[in-house]
Parts: C-alpha cells; structure tokens; sequence
C-alpha cells in the first residue's frame, strides 16, 4: 500500500503533469462535494496535486477508449457523459456536476475511458493526475469509501436513465432532465440550447421545440435564445417522470451517513417510513 510520501513524490514524476502546481487557497477546492467531505488531514495530501481550471463549454475532458491522464473535481458547470456513435453525436447517458468526479472510475481502474465526457456549461473545477488519484485511494479508507458511495450513484443513474429512455415520454424525460441539470447549480436558468437538450436526450430537436413551447404556455420555463429559465420548478417536478424522484431519494440516502453504521440507521428509518 502506498504512503502518502509516495503520493507526493508523484509530484514530481513523469506520471503527473508539470502545469499542474500547488493551489495556495485553502478553500479553492471545497466547492465539489467529494473533496469537501475530505477531513483536513485528508485534503492536505491531496493539495498538491489538485490545480484548478476554467472547463469551457463544448471542451472535451476524455474520450471514449483513450487513457485517462487526469481527474476532473468539479465546483460549478455540468458535464456530460456520452456514448459516441458511428453515423451521429450520440446521446447523453449521465449528468455530472460539483457532486461528482469525472474519470475517477476508469482512473482508479487503470482503464480506459468508457465514455466521452463533454462539458456543456462552463465552470471551474480542480484535476489531479490519475495517477496520484489511483495511490490516494489505495492510501485513503475515506476516499475508497466516499468514491465507492459515488461509483454507485453514478451505476444507479444509469440504470435509471437507461429505464427512463425505454419506458417514458418525451415530455416527461425533458422535465427530469432539465431538474437534474437545475439540481447542480443552474439556479433557475439553464444555458442550454434546444438543440443541445435534444442531442443530449436523443431526440429530434422539433421535439424538444414542441414540449418546451408547451411548457412556455403552461407557466413552467421561459425559453430565450441560448437558455431557459425555470420559472415554477413545482410543477416541472410534477410533469416529470418517476425516474427523477426515485434517482434523487436514492442518492440522498446513499450520502445521508458518514459512517457504515449511520448508513445503516438511515436505512432502517428510510424503510420505516
């Protein structure tokens, strides 16, 4: 197992790259839930290794089948994971925000990229090599734990997603993609364009134009060029499908402990209920 002297020697090694230096803020990286549930000990090996950045809107971090050289922490923006395809620009199977990681499955697996992950709002983030990821996990019972937790929301996700595309409406899969997207951190106005809500969703955009200008008329969102705003999340949450209330409640329930045994009180007062 390695120590967190070997994590800092990777610093300086080829397997890390040179433009990634140490971060003076102390608080630069507690913006992204993973690195914000670190105890200061913890973060404090990671420090060094963890460089911010700007994500810019139609970057790509990763590509399906390349290796993975960095893990991306995101604090703001949203990215999404999505399956190429040979004759179109494919569909997106997952969401992540400042809740997630990108690339630290395959990372911590030494394997290659599964997915394309495709930034489609802009925001900060911090990354780290995959190989200093790869040595903090084996170092680290709170990280192995905190990233097993996340790899199975992020397995729940697309499960549920995969039922989602195979068992409801148009309509009510824009609704749940829309508040997914709201939940990590649109606050009300979602910079996305129809076209891209339909390549995301895999649908023809006069479908998206279709629901959207429905919604428009019944209240729900405004559509501007470029945006949508939420103007009742209410009822946008009750047009949704099913899909978005169970993925939420599952992973609400997954991070409501900090320890095996909370985790486990949760659960029986869950199932109380």
């Amino acid at each position: 197992m390695p120590t967190t002297n070997q994590i800092s020697e990777l610093h300086d090694s080829s397997a890390y790259h040179q433009s990634h230096t140490y971060e003076p803020n102390p608080r630069a990286h507690d913006k992204n839930w993973f690195l914000s549930e670190l105890s200061p000990a913890e973060l404090a090996v990671l420090r060094p290794h963890l460089t911010t950045f700007e994500m810019r809107a139609g970057d790509c971090l990763h590509y399906f089948g390349e290796r993975i050289d960095d893990v991306v922490f995101p604090h703001a923006g949203l990215v999404a994971l999505t399956m190429p395809l040979r004759e179109a620009s494919g569909a997106s199977a997952l969401l992540i925000g400042r809740e997630g990681i990108v690339g630290g499955f395959a990372a911590a697996a030494s394997a290659p990229a599964t997915c394309n992950a495709e930034v489609h709002i802009a925001g900060r983030a911090s990354r780290m090599s995959a190989a200093a990821f790869r040595f903090a996990l084996e170092d680290s019972p709170t990280m192995r734990r905190l990233a097993a937790r996340y790899d199975s929301s992020i397995m729940a996700q697309a499960q549920q997603t995969a039922l989602c595309n195979a068992a409801h409406q148009v309509e009510g899969r824009i609704c749940r993609w829309l508040l997914e997207v709201h939940d990590r951190g649109a606050n009300g106005k979602i910079p996305l364009t129809q076209s891209t809500i339909a390549q995301m969703l895999g649908v023809r955009r006069t479908t998206v134009t279709l629901v959207a200008g429905r919604l428009e008329r019944d209240g729900v969102l405004t559509c501007r060029r470029g945006y949508m705003q939420i103007i009742n999340r209410d009822e946008l949450e009750r047009r949704s499908c099913e899909c978005y209330g169970r993925g939420k409640s599952y992973v609400e329930l997954l991070f409501a402990a900090q320890s095996d045994h909370d985790h486990d009180g949760a659960l029986r007062s869950a199932v109380a209920k």
